[in-house]
């Protein structure tokens, strides 16, 4: 065979081999849109102002349907275990929703940190994360974002607000008594002073921006540091508990009334509980 038929020959394989990788291996896919890919998907929450018990969603299964209230002051008129079972039916959708919006942006954070550049929008969106969970560490800034078990969230919304039956939650849709320090933000205030100073509690529009003020206290406050740490290690309730002894003056007695809460009220089984994402109605 002469030089010019094996030149083309070879030409031949090459060309051939060339479009047999062009046709048969996967499209290039831009990072980006990875990214959205694996961002949770957009959630539509109904907005629910309560009257009466008739008015809270069953929920009847694991799935809980994507819903917040607001304006429970009726739990005051129901009997124990009534009040109760309203209180824990009113509270798990709006925890399951403060948790999925923080997820979403904690996702969108991590795909963040794998790109080049960011967009003004992007840029704005980690200085508000940054600004509202007191940090500008990525890897601080990831476990601040993350959340923990449905049980001591319940345990302690129960504890704080009484089932449900104190003025800040009746009034102020504030589930955790948080404080107000701004003039300026909608609050209202409280039955009590300190040190002969008016104290102020916020005032949130509906529950679930009370727990997602709640997880961002938890997410900064130094004093829940090792509570942060462990719950990534963790999402066990009678593992993270006494790292919560801080949250309270009452310290490990708090701790016990929390595991005493979610134990004789069988708190544990939520935990399991998720959000309906599929339930637009």
């Amino acid at each position: 065979m002469d030089l010019e038929k094996k030149v083309i020959l070879l030409f031949g394989a090459c060309l051939c081999i060339l479009l047999f990788f062009r046709y048969t291996s996967k499209p290039e896919v831009p990072l980006a849109i990875l990214i959205e890919e694996e961002a949770p998907k957009k959630l539509q929450v109904r907005k629910i102002k309560l009257t009466s018990p008739e008015d809270i969603e069953p929920i009847n299964s694991g799935l809980v349907p994507p819903v917040v209230y607001s304006g429970a002051d009726f739990l005051s008129d129901l009997s124990g275990q009534e009040a109760k079972d309203a209180f824990i039916k009113i509270m798990l959708p709006s925890v399951l929703v403060a948790k999925h919006q923080l997820e979403v942006r904690r996702k969108q954070y991590q795909g963040l940190l794998k790109l080049d550049s960011w967009s003004e929008q992007d840029s704005l969106f980690v200085a508000q994360l940054e600004k509202d969970f007191k940090t500008r560490d990525p890897e601080i800034l990831l476990r601040r974002l993350q959340t923990h078990p449905n049980s001591i969230v319940l345990a302690q919304a129960a504890v704080e607000s009484g089932w449900g039956k104190s003025r800040f939650f009746r009034e102020a849709n504030n589930v955790f008594g948080i404080w107000s320090l701004d003039p300026k933000e909608n609050r209202i205030p409280a039955a009590f002073a300190r040190e002969d100073l008016q104290v102020y509690l916020r005032k949130y529009d509906n529950i679930a921006q009370s727990v997602e003020d709640y997880f961002k206290t938890i997410g900064r406050v130094n004093a829940y540091k090792e509570f942060r740490i462990q719950r990534e290690k963790s999402g066990d309730y009678n593992e993270l508990l006494p790292y919560l002894s801080r949250y309270s003056e009452r310290g490990m007695e708090y701790v016990q009334q929390l595991r005493g809460m979610i134990i004789s009220n069988d708190l544990g089984v939520y935990d399991m509980f998720q959000l309906d994402t599929d339930n637009h109605e």
